[in-house]
């Protein structure tokens, strides 16, 4: 949701029609926004692009400094899980072509058995997990720097469940 808010504020297209796939992990340079996907299509400047990438990536530090230290983006957290609540729900009432990017179990990303892709999701939960498509040569690059993190972050959460069993 802060992607398509941060999109909104520098094109001005209304945020509840701005899509902008966010793919990879939950945190910091693990998340990757997919601004050359965005639906309104919208064309920025590297100099746009890289602030905007940076906003998305680390939106909720904005939070904290607000805050003062007193706090996290806790309240962003909670809505956007309801509004994924919400499309689950849909998908399961069996409303067509709920689509939403998620964290999954996938064999799509060679290397790493965890990452956030866009899915259809019905009536059974996840029914496709698709690939995230074509991407820019900087985008790809923030892929390929992200992965040694997320790589990183999957093996400590899969260790910690089978610990906690």
């Amino acid at each position: 949701l802060r992607a398509n808010k941060f999109v909104h504020e520098i094109t001005g297209a209304p945020v509840d029609q701005i899509e902008i796939p966010i793919i990879g992990g939950h945190a910091g340079t693990t998340i990757v926004p997919l601004l050359s996907q965005s639906n309104p299509g919208a064309t920025f400047s590297d100099e746009e692009r890289d602030a905007l990438t940076h906003r998305i990536m680390f939106g909720g530090d904005e939070v904290v400094k607000a805050k003062a230290g007193g706090g996290s983006a806790t309240l962003s957290m909670a809505y956007t899980g309801a509004q994924f609540a919400d499309r689950v729900m849909a998908g399961l009432a069996g409303e067509a072509g709920v689509t939403e990017c998620t964290f999954v179990e996938q064999d799509k990303v060679a290397g790493l058995p965890f990452f956030s892709l866009p899915v259809t999701l019905g009536r059974d939960g996840v029914d496709v997990i698709h690939h995230y498509g074509e991407v820019t040569a900087h985008e790809q690059k923030l892929i390929d720097d992200m992965k040694p993190d997320l790589i990183a972050q999957g093996k400590k959460g899969v260790e910690w469940a089978a610990a906690n069993k």
